[in-house]
């Protein structure tokens, strides 16, 4: 049994770790989170639970893959003007220095630049969805950068290289947003819907080759910088939609048709 690969929508910062379940605007987030992705990474049963998370965060960017390969990390906080408990959320789970030297090798077979790091910490694109997700910390994690430039097929490739750690039961996650938008307009989840939709159509092609087109040309998409400004939160899933190869995908819509998290698995 191949390990599964998933994308989360990691929501604002700390707020679904602060935030109650029953909070309209987070709520559902932290809900499919605490209550969904487990059952669907198999965390529940010894049996199916991946033995490591490779987790792809939006909140990482470097000119190549950064891979995160210290036993344990530190955490930064990288957000601003919340309360003060958003800035002593403690999660800690150990890293993996042998699967990230894994990875790294992986990447260079298939010449792609990648550097292993041992002093940045995690930042809230992994602790917040992982302290929701798995709160035990008791999997060890290896978080990845994207890659500056995101272009689309550069990660759709890392993707596929790194699929082969899904028959070593490791999971893979991407932590971003389908819906990332940056200005205040009228009718914003109207075309976060419209522009999601299309979405789901292109990540749900069961063709590698058509799926990996179709997110090259993500941009052609209706309401795309309407919804996405700046890329880096979709740019995770290129990631889990390449290392998904030619199975069918899942989708779960979270909340109003506008967040959706994919998931792949055996």
């Amino acid at each position: 049994m191949r390990a599964g690969v998933i994308f989360v929508n990691h929501g604002a910062g700390p707020l679904p770790v602060l935030l109650s379940a029953k909070d309209k605007t987070h709520g559902p987030t932290r809900r499919f989170m605490e209550k969904s992705i487990p059952h669907l990474l198999g965390l529940k049963d010894p049996l199916t639970r991946p033995r490591a998370i490779v987790l792809v965060s939006a909140h990482w960017e470097e000119n190549h893959v950064g891979i995160s390969c210290a036993e344990t990390s530190s955490l930064l906080y990288d957000y601003s003007g919340f309360p003060e408990e958003a800035y002593s959320i403690a999660y800690n789970a150990k890293g993996s220095p042998g699967i990230a030297q894994h990875i790294h090798e992986l990447l260079s077979s298939a010449n792609i630049p990648s550097e292993l790091n041992s002093s940045r910490g995690w930042d809230h694109g992994t602790f917040i969805p992982m302290k929701l997700i798995r709160p035990m910390g008791d999997i060890p994690i290896v978080q990845l950068s994207v890659v500056a430039g995101f272009e689309p097929a550069l990660h759709f490739r890392i993707g596929q290289v790194i699929s082969v750690l899904r028959d070593e039961n490791i999971a893979i996650v991407g932590s971003g947003a389908t819906f990332h938008p940056s200005r205040n307009l009228v009718d914003i989840k109207r075309r976060g819907r419209k522009f999601n939709q299309a979405l789901k159509e292109a990540v749900l092609i069961d063709s590698e080759d058509k799926r990996r087109d179709a997110l090259k040309a993500w941009t052609k998409l209706p309401y795309t910088r309407d919804c996405h400004q700046r890329q880096e939160h979709l740019i995770p899933l290129m990631v889990i939609a390449g290392a998904a190869g030619a199975q069918e995908g899942q989708v779960f819509d979270v909340d109003e048709g506008i967040y959706s998290s994919f998931v792949w698995r055996d």
